[in-house]
């Protein structure tokens, strides 16, 4: 009976442990691994460092780059704060989509695409605004300046 030592402590700390070169004893044949790029990281590491600067401006071709949400869990609300609506109120008058009645601009966000209101800003004109949702800062801005928010809800079809 020959006695021989395990391997696995025999060449602990060693790479190949063993079996040559890196890509030995994987089970994968002469590839490096298993998949279409396996084994670049460690095995050709200039071809991937030519083909990134040939191909890709110096990114590395290799590993996980990012995420990319899914186009259908993406919802963005439509928001206008305070103070832009009312650098904007000249202007909305002026192309017929706000009206000024009895020193106060009428204004509905609905119609103009928006459904919230913010209230970064300051607001010192007036304003009464129809729109879907507002907070409770930018009712109590548009207030405070002699204006009303009218909180209007839209039905599904």
């Amino acid at each position: 009976m020959i006695r021989r030592k395990k391997k696995t402590r025999k060449f602990r700390g060693s790479r190949s442990h063993g079996w040559g070169i890196t890509k030995g004893h994987k089970g994968k044949g002469i590839r490096g691994g298993f998949g279409g790029n396996a084994g670049l990281k460690s095995l050709r590491w200039i071809k991937v460092i030519i083909e990134s600067k040939r191909n890709n401006k110096g990114r590395l071709i290799i590993g996980k780059h990012g995420f990319k949400r899914p186009q259908n869990r993406t919802y963005q609300t439509p928001v206008i704060n305070v103070s832009h609506l009312e650098a904007r109120l000249p202007r909305l008058v002026k192309q017929g989509l706000a009206t000024f009645e009895d020193g106060k601009y009428h204004v509905d966000l609905g119609s103009l695409g928006y459904e919230k209101l913010l209230a970064q800003g300051k607001v010192t004109k007036p304003i009464i605004v129809s729109v879907e949702s507002a907070s409770e800062n930018a009712i109590a801005k548009i207030e405070k300046a002699g204006g009303k928010v009218v909180l209007s809800t839209v039905e599904e079809a």
